[in-house]
């Protein structure tokens, strides 16, 4: 999350640099024209570009970093809002790069709404210092602004969710898969170190799964493992996870569960997957491998509570499978 942290924030801090930069440029042009008014904005901004460069690229908290935004882009409308009333002219173009800024920088929602009452105030306030050409084009090509830039960004926002839902599920059932487990797992043992309340983890397979393959195809395995897969969701509680990885196994993360509920559900797992009738292979059998951790009795890491859910498994295993083994 760190790592995702910092990368929004280089992002970010280097529009703001190029920002400040560019108010920079917009202070020595007025300047040279002998608008001073304007070269006392341009360097306001240029400043408050430039800290809040500094304070993205070093910042590690993701709300800050968004509050900070919020803050920072409605300052400066404010400020060309107010140097409107007596350079609307010359600052209409000066906010629409920084409404297109607002769609990086902002959520979506956040950069609509400021967009929209940051064109409407400085329409209005234009309305009374400019003829109603200047008015019209303005407000058209801010309208157009708003409306494409927008769009993209839902485009942008929607593909980016795509993608993400793809790096953190596998595809065959779709499942988290491990890489997301050992991420989640970190988090659930601090928790849990925090809140002093258990987190269990199931590691399950289904005994003979390779015979599966020869036996019935590629295809009708896949297919049991997605049913099966079906089935571990319409067992689990709200707030409970399930994992998948490369080696065929499952795996479910059940938070708040101490070691005699941990076992409670695994054994009911077991049994309904025993019982039931499976397309195609008829039955079928799992093996599951339980691991607890309790903050009051021990101090596992998230990696040693996963190693002892596959040693638990491995366990089961050699007792002759279709069994629940917790790991000591």
């Amino acid at each position: 999350m760190r790592t995702e942290v910092q990368l929004q924030g280089q992002v970010i801090s280097s529009l703001y640099l190029l920002a400040g930069i560019i108010m920079v440029v917009l202070g020595v042009q007025n300047f040279r024209y002998g608008m001073y008014p304007l070269v006392y904005t341009a360097s306001l901004l240029s400043l408050t570009f430039f800290g809040l460069a500094t304070y993205a690229r070093f910042t590690y908290q993701l709300s800050n970093l968004q509050r900070a935004n919020v803050a920072a882009l409605c300052f400066v409308f404010l400020v060309l809002l107010l140097d409107a009333q007596t350079h609307a002219q010359q600052l209409m173009y000066w906010l629409i790069p920084l409404g297109l800024f607002a769609y990086i920088a902002l959520p979506l929602k956040q950069a609509k709404i400021l967009n929209i009452v940051a064109g409407l105030c400085f329409t209005a306030v234009l309305f009374h210092h400019a003829d109603l050409l200047t008015v019209s084009l303005f407000a058209t090509s801010y309208v157009l602004m708003i409306a494409f830039a927008g769009t993209f960004a839902m485009l942008h926002q929607s593909r980016s969710r795509t993608l993400v839902e793809l790096a953190i599920h596998e595809p065959v059932t779709s499942a988290y898969n491990i890489r997301h487990l050992e991420d989640t797992l970190n988090k659930e043992v601090s928790r849990s170190k925090e809140t002093e309340r258990p987190v269990s983890i199931l590691s399950l397979e289904v005994d003979y799964f390779e015979q599966i393959e020869e036996m019935h195809g590629i295809g009708i395995q896949q297919d049991l493992l997605k049913q099966l897969s079906e089935t571990l969701n319409g067992m689990i509680r709200a707030g409970d996870s399930q994992y998948f990885d490369a080696q065929q196994r499952f795996y479910l993360l059940l938070p708040c569960t101490p070691e005699e509920g941990v076992l409670v559900i695994a054994e009911r797992i077991r049994r309904t997957i025993e019982e039931s009738t499976w397309p195609e292979v008829d039955s079928i059998t799992v093996s599951i491998g339980a691991n607890t951790f309790t903050p009051v009795k021990n101090s596992k890491s998230a990696q040693e509570l996963l190693q002892g859910a596959h040693a638990a498994l491995a366990e089961a295993h050699s007792k002759g499978n279709n069994r629940v083994i917790l790991n000591d």
